[in-house]
């Protein structure tokens, strides 16, 4: 009998556990907040940034709560939604997973170029960053989740490394701003920042459907209350440190560089120098880099997977073993040319980003709310059919 359940264990991929969920949220969430969108934030909104962010991590919540819903009812892909509805939806999301792994694709090798190769050309080196994400991104969710729960006690270590060792020349005038009843440039900081939030738009194409009610070790077998209820507190826990990470990111960046913030490119590397050590020790720069490089390689893997989703979701063939890198291939393919064509000239990545890219985002995560309540109606219906 035990074999029997094993065979039927083996038989059957394992589907995403809500720890590995919990740690892909939190990827999803920080990956894009720390590099160019400080700058860009204080320059439109100045000391305000800090309630910009706030209210653009409150809606990112938001559509993560609608995301899971549809997570639960097995990812958006498998929803049963009519033909004329579903493949327009997935194409439209497949458009904007291949926008966002251009844009940060693009951010993520510039850095690489600029600041660690020495003005390297960008499109060889986000050519092999695409091809090192996709193949990462073939594992699948499963094999995701799994690389961030093997580096999440080095995610702890740098950041804890990071608090103690990092100085910080704040000036409390310069929080003190951050307090200012003055609400001028927060309208467009929202509008305008909002292509570095969304992403939690991703979760939607998970496949959660089963792991909260019943245990991967016993099939059948549900999992205690009393169990759920943590799981539902892991994740609640990680979501809100990370929310006070960005947040308290932005207040410290501000008060620690005041009007200068806006010309102030790469905040993530710029605060990691060592306290009154510096000439002795040298900078914390490499253990954020390294902790930087590793997270967005996983959020840019996310967003294939997801793309991938929207893609094998129109055209089932290309899910085959023998044809499941054509999807990566035509993302990655997309990111190059949208790169080379709209992204070449100096200027032209904050243009895209605020003037195209958060329309989309308001655009995907709008939808993204929709189809979360569409799965909650359809879970509550299904609850209640079972009940009677």
């Amino acid at each position: 009998m035990k074999s029997d359940v094993a065979t039927i264990q083996l038989s059957q991929p394992r589907k995403v556990s809500y720890a590995e969920y919990a740690l892909l949220a939190v990827v999803l969430l920080v990956a894009t907040k720390f590099c160019t969108l400080p700058a860009v934030l204080t320059g439109i909104a100045g000391s305000k940034a800090v309630w910009v962010v706030f209210i653009l991590l409150g809606i990112e919540m938001l559509s993560l709560f609608f995301a899971t819903k549809t997570a639960k009812c097995g990812g958006l892909a498998a929803l049963p939604l009519k033909a004329g509805i579903r493949i327009p939806l997935l194409l439209f999301f497949a458009f904007f997973f291949a926008l966002k792994l251009t844009a940060f694709a693009r951010e993520i090798s510039t850095y690489y170029a600029l600041s660690l190769f020495e003005n390297a050309p960008v499109l060889p080196i986000m050519i092999l960053l695409l091809t090192a994400c996709a193949l990462l991104a073939k594992k699948g969710y499963m094999g995701v989740g799994r690389v961030t729960e093997v580096f999440v006690w080095l995610f702890a270590f740098v950041f804890l490394f990071v608090v103690i060792f990092t100085r910080t020349e704040g000036d409390l005038f310069n929080a003190l701003s951050i307090f200012n009843p003055d609400v001028k440039g927060m309208g467009q900081g929202i509008g305008k920042g909002m292509a570095w939030f969304g992403d939690s738009v991703a979760i939607s194409f998970l496949d959660l459907s089963g792991e909260e009610r019943f245990s991967p070790h016993a099939q059948g077998v549900p999992i205690p209350k009393k169990r759920r209820n943590a799981k539902r507190k892991i994740l609640f826990a990680a979501v809100t440190c990370s929310f006070l990470l960005v947040v308290l990111f932005f207040a410290v960046f501000i008060s620690s560089y005041g009007e200068a913030a806006k010309m102030t490119d790469y905040a993530f590397i710029k605060l990691s120098t060592f306290k009154a050590n510096t000439d002795e020790l040298g900078s914390a720069d490499w253990p954020v880099i390294i902790l930087w490089a590793i997270i967005s390689s996983l959020y840019l893997a996310l967003l294939f997977l997801s793309g991938k989703e929207c893609i094998t979701g129109i055209v089932p063939s290309l899910d085959q073993k023998k044809k499941n890198m054509i999807p990566f291939f035509l993302l990655g393919g997309a990111a190059v040319v949208i790169s080379t064509l709209l992204l070449d000239e100096e200027g032209d990545y904050e243009s895209f980003m605020t003037r195209f890219l958060n329309v989309i985002t308001f655009l995907s995560v709008a939808g993204s709310i929709a189809v979360g309540i569409y799965s909650l109606i359809k879970a509550k219906g299904e609850k209640d059919e079972k009940a009677q």
